[in-house]
């Protein structure tokens, strides 16, 4: 039994993991939202209007954690959230211009995040690295 964990594949990925998550934690703070905010507004930004379910689906929150989220989004009037006609339960939400302009925002704060937690890598190296993670996290 290996005695060192900094030998660990696991553990090396988890360190690496560990140091993504507070870059991006950081980052996200310094723009004004947290990570859940950031997960709706992608999710809103990729479609022009999502029922609450399908805006959890998509940003891979259970409804609780959704309802919150879209709530603090609209009290800053990043979201507009409407009623749906043909189904009189549901909530539908769209960005705002506003959310529009930040969801913008935050997809180049994502890709300052991408440089910083990778910066040491070349392109090649990225890419492979991106196909291995992809093939460990399907697996």
């Amino acid at each position: 039994m290996p005695h060192d964990l900094s030998a660990l594949p696991t553990w090396i990925l988890s360190a690496a993991a560990s140091r993504s998550h507070q870059v991006i934690q950081q980052r996200l703070a310094q723009a004004g939202v947290n990570g859940y905010q950031y997960r709706c507004l992608t999710a809103l930004a990729a479609a022009a209007q999502l029922s609450q379910t399908e805006l959890g689906a998509a940003a891979s929150l259970d409804g609780r954690d959704v309802t919150h989220t879209v709530r603090a989004l609209e009290d800053r009037g990043l979201v507009l959230r409407v009623k749906d006609p043909s189904h009189g339960r549901r909530q539908l939400v769209s960005l705002s211009p506003e959310g529009r302009e930040v969801a913008d925002a935050l997809g180049r704060v994502m890709a300052e995040v991408q440089e910083e937690v990778f910066h040491g890598l070349s392109r090649d190296e990225r890419s492979t690295l991106l196909r291995l993670l992809e093939r460990v996290a399907r697996a």
